[in-house]
């Protein structure tokens, strides 16, 4: 590549500010749309690199998230040493395999049982967990947008529970067994041919299920079950006037309208007075799934690189680096990934420009040695530092947060070595 088309692919800045940047940036590695990212890869020229750039962050408390059709449902509740107490529950709907079901002659239930595929869970499986099975009052559809926050008790006002469960969860088993109460399985099997004439109608009979756990203080888990499983399903036992040993198979699958629901409490949690804290003065920044914790994150100073003409941005990278001392870690374990969006000027979240270009360029996963994620947030960072775009902010996530309960303790800005912002340069 010759010294001309370098020059027509990197934008000018100018190089008196380059001690200014020094103290004021905490700086990012990424591959922009300029520079390296448009070289081979055996011409790349090794550029400078800032990593003391100013950045703000700080922990705050997520409002609530769409947890509707999700493709796990989570249950439990749990105690955690740092983060305070957290609960999932969840409500779904059951429907009939298929239209014109029919029981027989005055059917009579043997017994109703719900089966629960297991998929995964996050905390202590040895605990006990305990959890009721309400029926649900009114309605839920699937093509409506329901959040984790939903208010669950316009759903269930005579407090309609058709099962307890006390259990220790295996979740190498196949599935969680359920049993439901003798007047509820005979309630679903006195359903009149009308009812059972096809979902429409079955959807108006029996609107669905409520999971709730009860409460539990100890450091238990959160549990996620697969509804889309083939192994999950709601089968009743019964006979009739013709035959015994009879069994019919109600189906959850993706027809059904299903919502996870969420809810924390800090109150008594060593990092409340960190949440919301704007004044970004915590060294330690919280990051929590199930619409708990994430963070924001500003750089306040990033458009002194267009006051100043100084340099030729080639990439930006965020670094994050983990709390590996947290002495919780070893059963709450660190996710495997985290999301990074940003704010618009109305508040809600968009993707970076630079999420579009790929996950392998844009990062975001933990290291092999569970030490640190980074982002390539070159697009942003240059977007910024030409006044292209207003710096709004940006959030942090754990990734998959409406499916999974994991939590995260990162260093932020003020730790020796925590969060910083490396951007690469080359002089003119």
């Amino acid at each position: 590549m010759t010294a001309l088309s370098k020059k027509n692919i990197l934008k000018n800045f100018n190089i008196p500010i380059l001690f200014a940047l020094i103290s004021l940036f905490a700086c990012q590695k990424d591959p922009s749309d300029i520079g390296l990212s448009l070289q081979n890869e055996n011409e790349i020229i090794n550029g400078n690199i800032i990593d003391t750039v100013s950045l703000k962050a700080f922990t705050i408390k997520e409002d609530s998230l769409s947890s509707d059709e999700r493709t796990y449902s989570l249950l439990g509740s749990f105690l955690d040493p740092i983060f305070g107490y957290s609960e999932a529950s969840f409500i779904t709907q059951m429907r009939l395999p298929s239209s014109n079901a029919s029981f027989g002659t005055n059917p009579v239930a043997d017994s109703m049982v719900i089966y629960l595929d297991y998929r995964s869970y996050y905390g202590d499986t040895t605990i006990s967990q305990t959890f009721d099975v309400y029926e649900i009052e009114k309605s839920i559809y699937l093509d409506s947008t329901y959040y984790s926050n939903l208010n669950i008790q316009t759903y269930i006002p005579s407090q309609k529970i058709i099962a307890t469960k006390t259990y220790y969860p295996r979740p190498n088993d196949s599935c969680l067994a359920i049993r439901l109460s003798d007047a509820f399985a005979q309630q679903i099997v006195a359903a009149t041919s009308t009812q059972l004439q096809n979902n429409d109608n079955f959807l108006t009979f029996f609107k669905g299920f409520l999971f709730k756990p009860h409460p539990n203080y100890n450091q238990a888990a959160i549990i996620y079950f697969n509804l889309l499983s083939t192994k999950s399903k709601v089968t009743l036992y019964y006979h009739n006037n013709t035959a015994n040993n009879l069994k019919f198979d109600f189906v959850f699958n993706s027809n059904c309208a299903r919502i996870n629901l969420f809810n924390h409490d800090y109150s008594s949690s060593t990092i409340q007075t960190s949440i919301n804290d704007s004044t970004g003065n915590d060294s330690l920044l919280y990051l929590q799934a199930m619409s708990g914790l994430n963070v924001k994150i500003k750089f306040p100073y990033i458009s002194n690189f267009y006051q100043q003409p100084l340099l030729a941005l080639v990439k930006a990278e965020l670094i994050i680096p983990i709390k590996t001392d947290d002495a919780t870690s070893s059963l709450f374990k660190v996710p495997q990934k985290l999301l990074l969006v940003m704010y618009n000027s109305s508040g809600t979240y968009a993707f970076l420009p630079d999420y579009s270009v790929g996950s392998s360029y844009f990062g975001g996963n933990v290291n092999s040695a569970y030490t640190e994620y980074r982002f390539n947030i070159s697009r942003y960072i240059q977007q910024i530092a030409y006044k292209q775009r207003e710096d709004y902010g940006i959030a942090l996530f754990v990734a998959d947060n409406r499916i999974s309960a994991n939590r995260l303790i990162v260093k932020g800005p003020k730790c020796s070595n925590g969060m910083r912002l490396s951007i690469t340069y080359l002089k003119p």
